[in-house]
């Protein structure tokens, strides 16, 4: 398993950071649409949620930061080494990871 260049580890740190910082407005989006996540998608995990709408962003940032950067395009595998690495520092979060289901 490869990991990120030093270049995509900065720009994914910076982006994670930046997402980390607007956790406030998700959870309380997640609040006021907590019956409405319920009853249309049927999402009763609200800490799975936030934390998969936490990794989709950083995500989405990141694909459209490299493609405006570099000009290139994600293949697979790529994408996963880069997941990996989202998710490594997601769970290393004490923010992230200390999210409570309510």
């Amino acid at each position: 398993m490869s990991t990120p260049d030093d270049f995509t580890e900065v720009l994914l740190d910076k982006i994670i950071h930046n997402v980390l910082s607007c956790l406030p407005l998700i959870e309380n989006m997640s609040k006021d649409q907590n019956e409405q996540l319920r009853e249309r998608i049927g999402i009763v995990n609200r800490r799975d949620f936030i934390l998969g709408a936490v990794w989709c962003i950083i995500l989405e940032k990141f694909i459209v930061s490299c493609y405006l950067h570099t000009g290139k395009t994600l293949n697979y595998e790529n994408g996963l080494e880069i997941s990996r690495y989202v998710l490594k520092k997601i769970s290393e979060s004490d923010l992230l990871m200390s999210l409570k289901n309510e």
